[in-house]
């Protein structure tokens, strides 16, 4: 089934940000929330990142009124996914919710059409329980905001047939993102579980009083950060044994890792703490900026690093 049309249910941030890009694509796209204000407000999100997209020269200028062309709000979920041959969930991080919508979105479309679910850290094997075509039904979560980072971990359930699968990963290598394949379900995929250990300890750092927060934010984004977008920790080190590759690193720096590991931060609940010390460590971070300028002006950089790596 070639897909024209992508129902988007749920138009927050993340759904918003992949009608954006889904509809850059050329796909035209259905969106869809409960509330028919958040509605609005996603479609108006959506246009805004479009326009962002043209700003950074990531979208034609003449491209740009096409793509917001293809973009339309709908009144009911039924609505939303009935004449797509996808659909891209992005609604709470909830079993009962996600049941509630994938319940409908399986009754109301062709048993071909994709039912593909942004959640961050469930399990498809759980969300797919309730659909009568399971093989369809896979996790596509993408790394916000969707729009412009191309990393989409792809997560099949048990009962997800290996050609969607396949399938998924043909059609978002196609559209320039970068899918990644589980072969194994676990909470957080791949990203969030890395996202998860760096935050611990540098939250860790924090309240051990060993840096601020701004100064941990810039040991990590002025030093790491620049090389993990271009290659992954193992291809890092790999690098960093010189001729004898990661094999000689592991032999030469190994024992001096494990003194660190040592010295880490283990803990599976935030302490009480943390979360005062991390909020006012931010404020004092952004210096009275607001969170919209920010955000602009990381879409910016996040614009200028993509085209500096596909070139």
């Amino acid at each position: 089934m070639k897909i024209r049309t992508i129902g988007i249910i749920g138009t927050g941030v993340i759904g918003s940000s992949w009608a954006a890009f889904y509809a850059s694509k050329g796909f035209e796209v259905k969106l869809y929330d409960l509330d028919p204000s958040l509605s609005k407000k996603g479609l108006q999100r959506a246009q805004s990142f479009l326009s962002g997209l043209a700003t950074h020269g990531l979208l034609e200028n003449d491209e740009l009124e096409k793509a917001a062309s293809r973009m339309a709000v709908v009144d009911t979920l039924e609505e939303g996914v009935k004449e797509a041959q996808m659909v891209q969930e992005s609604v709470a991080e909830s079993y009962e919710i996600k049941h509630q919508v994938f319940t409908v979105m399986d009754a109301e479309t062709d048993p071909e059409a994709i039912l593909a679910s942004s959640s961050s850290g469930l399990l498809m094997t759980e969300i797919q329980k309730v659909t009568r075509y399971p093989g369809r039904c896979i996790i596509a979560h993408p790394f916000n905001p969707p729009h412009l980072i191309p990393l989409v971990e792809l997560v099949p359930g048990k009962r997800t047939q290996e050609t969607t699968v396949s399938l998924m990963k043909d059609f978002f290598e196609d559209l320039g993102k970068t899918p990644v394949v589980l072969r194994k379900e676990t909470p957080g995929h791949i990203a969030n579980r890395l996202s998860a250990a760096l935050w611990r300890e540098a939250t860790d750092i924090v309240l051990k009083g060993i840096a601020s927060v701004e100064d941990v934010d810039k040991a990590v984004c002025a030093g790491p950060g620049l090389r993990w977008a271009l290659m992954g920790p193992q291809m890092i080190y790999h690098l960093g044994g010189g001729e004898g590759g990661i094999a000689h690193f592991f032999d030469h720096l190994g024992p001096a890792f494990e003194t660190y590991l040592e010295d880490m931060a283990t803990w599976t609940a935030f302490p009480p703490e943390s979360k005062q010390a991390l909020v006012d460590g931010v404020e004092e971070e952004m210096k009275g900026r607001k969170l919209a300028e920010l955000t602009r002006w990381r879409d910016e950089k996040l614009a200028g690093i993509l085209k500096v790596i596909r070139s």
